[in-house]
């Protein structure tokens, strides 16, 4: 059996017996005990009250003030203890001291989730000048006395229950923007090892290029040396080859899948526009990878391998479709398959002139 809801609310009214009707009204321990001075109670303060069902009903602690300035210390220290209010209910009038609107301003400035019922039994006090002074809307309601025991309970409970669906909702904004801060620092890591990666595939191919010039050097001179060059220029292409398949294996199957990921997170507009220019960013730095790699990296069927050679060839999609004997939106489904498994899909390029560019045929 789930266990009842708990929930602090304070009440802030100069009269005595209004302070006692709430009592009577939410306190849950009170209620059994109390029920005929509940009835006692009614024909003064509230209209026709009911008998009241305490177990489907949460758990209330009450907090009373006569005055404004202690309604604000109470909250103060609610505040300060961690355990907030979920709704405060407001008298206009309550001399001495400031009135009702005063009161509640000033709770809104110490706590902008509290839940505020003004209540009056006056009318001089325009709701328009009340809701200016304090916001929001959609925490802020109005009773007019009498009211029947019911009606306050009832708002206790269902304001108490957004309330905390609120702050349930804030918890888990505030964990999903955790999570995306540790998943972009995750990233930007990767991001980082991969640059270190690229930088020393460059040093590396400078030193391969010096290596080559001068083995091809003293290549004229013996044949023997003519030798030795050609077996380390096949060591020195296989670990160019290494290299790059490094580097295209971090980008597709280490980097890619986490960025999307990330795209599926709540992202804003800054970060969404920042993982676009992490996307174009990898693809510029794989570009010079991808010849003679496509068939490994793309992953192309048979019949993508055969309309992508016709395109190459300059065929249209119509051309293509009739050459092969199927429909258009056949062929239109196969170039958007090819775009994707190419990583173009969302770029402007020309897949014509992007499979030209890989030069042999796939």
């Amino acid at each position: 059996m789930s266990s009842v809801p708990h929930f602090r609310i304070l009440i802030v009214d100069d009269e005595r017996d209004i302070l006692k009707a709430y009592r009577e009204i939410l306190s849950p321990g009170d209620i059994p005990a109390s029920a005929a001075r509940l009835d006692q109670l009614a024909g003064k303060l509230f209209p026709s009250p009911q008998p009241l069902n305490q177990e489907i009903w949460p758990s209330f602690q009450l907090t009373c003030c006569r005055q404004g300035e202690e309604a604000l210390a109470a909250v103060r220290e609610s505040l300060k203890a961690r355990l907030p209010f979920s709704a405060a209910f407001v008298d206009i009038r309550m001399p001495p001291g400031p009135d009702g609107v005063w009161t509640a301003s000033r709770i809104r400035r110490l706590d902008e989730m509290i839940n505020i019922v003004i209540v009056t039994a006056h009318s001089d006090v325009s709701p328009a000048d009340i809701a200016r002074r304090v916001p929001p809307l959609e925490n802020l309601l109005y009773i007019q006395k009498p009211f029947h025991s019911h009606e306050i309970r009832q708002f206790a409970t269902a304001l108490s229950a957004k309330w905390q669906a609120e702050r349930e909702l804030r918890e888990t904004n505030t964990r999903l923007e955790e999570q995306v801060e540790t998943r972009t620092k995750e990233l930007a890591l990767t991001i980082e090892a991969l640059e270190k990666s690229n930088q020393q595939y460059r040093r590396t191919a400078q030193e391969l290029q010096a290596a080559e010039a001068e083995l091809r050097a003293r290549a004229d001179d013996l044949t023997a040396s003519n030798i030795a060059l050609q077996q380390m220029m096949g060591r020195e292409k296989k670990i160019q080859r290494q290299v790059e398949d490094k580097v295209l294996f971090t980008v597709h199957e280490m980097v890619e899948p986490y960025l999307k990921k990330l795209r599926a997170t709540s992202l804003d507009e800054a970060q969404q526009s920042f993982i676009k220019i992490v996307e174009a960013n990898l693809q510029e730095i794989t570009a010079p990878f991808m010849k003679g790699l496509a068939q490994r990296y793309f992953r192309l069927t048979p019949n993508e391998i055969q309309i992508v050679n016709l395109i190459r060839q300059g065929k249209t999609t119509i051309q293509i479709a009739k050459a092969l004997n199927t429909s258009k939106r056949n062929i239109d489904f196969y170039r958007d398959r090819i775009r994707q498994k190419m990583g173009i899909k969302n770029s402007r390029a020309s897949l014509k002139t992007v499979l030209k560019d890989l030069g042999e045929e796939l």
